[in-house]
């Protein structure tokens, strides 16, 4: 297992990341694209050279918004944005992350209806199809493709990760996400032997997560056995220096 922090929104630099995730004696960051700062350090190419300096490895977030079950015309420039990124990073981003993301909702009498449920044939089709080429671009680089839950979730999403698994992707386990879901994944993640190459550790209360461990009422220790079990890549997604600096020892002390 190997333990890291996310890019973090009050630092302006990735050196600065590094800094913090070498006090705090991680493995590596997880670099995000959302962030500015991180596409432009890509893009002059400092990245590989601060990594060697502090001795870390790092795993790159994609678009939080990057639908890949979405138009054709959508996902293409979507995948060209892969291309380009996961070129920069060839050599040095160990791991890329894909949200699963639900889709449009139709709200009907307050009630939420999920576009791509009713049209799931069509939908997984198209899905399958372009993580297939998002996974090919990321085989290309050297990096494995991971696909991560988040915190919305319908009926639809069930045979979605059953389809998805079947067709042999691997996956990431944001257990904040799945505790405001009422543990969705937990529930069918033996029932298809869904196996997990990374894990995003935060507390939640079944309202909120990404808060510090401790902050609420997860059972961090159970989800710190399972990543040990797989070896996977760990990143304790808390959002702030502070919440690091108090969730770290936490998390190394269970």
């Amino acid at each position: 297992m190997k333990l890291g922090m996310p890019q973090l929104y009050e630092f302006d630099s990735i050196e600065d990341n590094l800094k913090l995730a070498k006090e705090l004696n991680l493995d590596f960051i997880e670099l995000n694209l959302n962030f500015g700062y991180c596409r432009k350090e890509m893009e002059d190419k400092n990245v590989a050279s601060l990594l060697k300096k502090y001795d870390l490895e790092a795993t790159l977030h994609f678009y939080d918004e990057a639908d890949l079950g979405s138009y054709p015309e959508v996902v293409d420039a979507y995948l060209k944005l892969l291309d380009k990124y996961a070129s920069l990073g060839k050599g040095y981003i160990k791991m890329i992350n894909f949200h699963l993301i639900p889709g449009p909702v139709v709200t009907i009498s307050g009630i939420k209806n999920y576009i791509y449920e009713k049209e799931y044939d069509t939908y997984i089709k198209g899905l399958i199809n372009n993580f297939k080429k998002a996974e090919e671009i990321c085989n290309k680089n050297d990096i494995v493709m991971v696909i991560e839950n988040t915190d919305i979730v319908s009926k639809y999403m069930k045979k979605t990760y059953m389809d998805l698994n079947l067709a042999g992707f691997k996956f990431n386990y944001d257990i904040g996400h799945d505790n405001v879901n009422n543990d969705f994944l937990w529930q069918i993640r033996d029932e298809y032997k869904i196996r997990f190459d990374e894990f995003h550790i935060h507390d939640g209360n079944r309202k909120t997560c990404h808060l510090a461990l401790g902050d609420g009422n997860i059972d961090i220790k159970k989800f710190k056995s399972l990543a040990e079990k797989y070896n996977s890549y760990v990143v304790l997604e808390v959002k702030s220096s502070d919440d690091l600096k108090k969730s770290v020892p936490i998390f190394k002390n269970l």
